[in-house]
């Protein structure tokens, strides 16, 4: 074959590849923008009220892109309410389980608006890893933008991010005292040189909102959260607890955990910064119960308990 020849061959093949990765890329672009949508409508289908502008569909030729803006979801009973001036997910044809989430202007409120936050800039992840096993990663990219409306002046947060597992498979996840969990949750907070790490789970059903109905189905069958490892370090001090949690009758926090402290003094300074007086050490070690609507360190009551559908 002459050298026009084996030039003509080679050009071809590189238009041919190149019009078949575009009508590739284009085809997968038009069914995730359409899955996209069928997605949010799904959730409203689910008992969740669900409202956006366009979906834009960009990033040609190496990524795909899609814009959503104006997203607002919530639980039709209160619960949680989100919401985002704009909401970019990124992924590529290669790495269709994998996508990068980027949102400004978000609003979290939960339950009656107890507790709420606000943040310029927000960034997630969602991988799926072995066709089963859901992983979603929030982080806040740094929280000096963050503004934190919550109960007991909790002070504001410099960093943070959430983890959560969730295995929609055979049974291959964590399992919780009463059944296999639901999600497994990691959590990191700083402030300043102060930072909080929390790992563990919740057992049951789903929770939709915070329905009385919902909360008594999550109690009922068994509905549990496991706190495996707290660990709080505050100044020189370490306070580590683990534990368990479920609702009492009137929806109240029910359960126990072990605690440990360090140096009980900078702890019960900590503690009374919070609005909270723990007293002295206990003699016989720091057991902590939530019953009756009280929270009990010892034998000290420290708090009164809410009703969490009343949040």
């Amino acid at each position: 074959m002459s050298g026009v020849y084996k030039l003509r061959a080679i050009i071809t093949t590189l238009v041919l590849l190149a019009l078949g990765y575009t009508a590739l890329w284009y085809t997968v672009g038009f069914r995730t923008q359409k899955a996209a949508a069928a997605t949010l409508s799904g959730w409203f289908d689910q008992g969740l009220d669900v409202e956006h502008g366009k979906i834009t569909l960009s990033g040609f030729p190496y990524r795909l892109i899609l814009e959503i803006d104006g997203l607002a979801v919530s639980t039709r009973r209160p619960g949680l309410k989100l919401e985002t001036g704009t909401l970019v997910l990124v992924s590529h044809l290669w790495t269709p389980d994998h996508w990068i989430a980027q949102a400004n202007e978000v609003t979290t409120v939960l339950g009656r608006g107890t507790i709420a936050f606000t943040e310029d800039f927000l960034q997630a992840s969602y991988r799926v890893h072995a066709g089963d096993k859901l992983v979603i990663k929030i982080d806040s990219d740094g929280a000096k933008d963050m503004a934190l409306r919550s109960p007991g002046g909790l002070p504001q947060l410099d960093a943070w991010s959430l983890l959560i597992g969730k295995d929609n498979g055979g049974g291959t996840a964590n399992s919780g005292l009463y059944e296999k969990r639901t999600l497994e949750l990691k959590f990191y907070a700083q402030t300043g040189k102060d930072t909080l790490e929390i790992a563990g789970g919740i057992s049951g059903p789903g929770i939709r909102d915070g329905s009385v109905e919902q909360l008594s189905s999550w109690r009922d069958d068994g509905g549990l959260l496991e706190l495996d490892d707290l660990k709080w370090n505050v100044g020189s001090n370490v306070v580590t607890l683990n534990g368990d949690v479920t609702l009492d009758e009137n929806f109240k926090p029910l359960g126990s955990a072990a605690l440990n402290v360090k140096d009980w003094g900078e702890f019960k300074k900590s503690m009374a910064g919070l609005g909270v007086s723990v007293g002295n050490a206990p003699i016989n070690g720091a057991a902590l119960m939530m019953q009756n609507g009280s929270a009990i360190l010892g034998d000290r009551k420290i708090l009164s308990l809410p009703r969490i559908d009343k949040w």
